[in-house]
């Protein structure tokens, strides 16, 4: 294993983009998003319905039991109450294991320029609340922060 630093600065010439290297668990970082982003709704009897036959297709693919009812957990999501608890479940772990497997600094250099935070008119905002949803705001603290246009206080409040 490599025990070079992680390097981070900001490339002018692009823009304020950064420009890293010697990351350590981007790769994981990347893998852990893929198989959150590939979570299979219909293996927890979920779906995702956004006009009326979407919606009507999606009702027949679950087959509700007898007393078992639909409820929408927001963003065109749709399933049985078990299995919207299951798929949280999932998803929840896998946030964990980037929380445990993943670096919180690496990760917000990656999110920094995923969200074009070096053009945006808001700065840093989402990679920095990205950050703090995953590791708190402790950890979001201690990040060394680039195009900062709010402060942390101001994000968060007082603690």
């Amino acid at each position: 294993m490599s025990t070079e630093k992680f390097e981070v600065r900001q490339d002018w010439d692009n823009d304020g983009m950064l420009v890293y290297k010697n990351a350590k668990t981007l790769k994981r970082y990347h893998e852990l998003c893929e198989e959150r982003d590939k979570t299979d709704a219909k293996k927890y009897r979920c779906f995702y319905a956004f006009s009326k036959e979407q919606f009507e297709q999606g009702q027949k693919s679950i087959r509700l039991k007898p007393n078992e009812r639909l409820v929408s957990f927001g963003g065109g999501g749709y399933g049985t109450q078990d299995g919207i608890n299951k798929m949280f479940a999932h998803i929840h772990d896998i946030q964990n294991r980037i929380r445990t497997e993943c670096d919180p600094q690496e990760v917000y250099c990656y999110e920094f320029n995923n969200y074009e935070s070096f053009i945006a008119f808001d700065g840093d905002v989402d990679a920095i609340r990205l950050i703090a949803a995953i590791w708190g705001q402790e950890a979001a603290s201690r990040i060394k922060r680039f195009s900062p246009f709010y402060s942390l206080k101001t994000l968060f409040g007082e603690k």
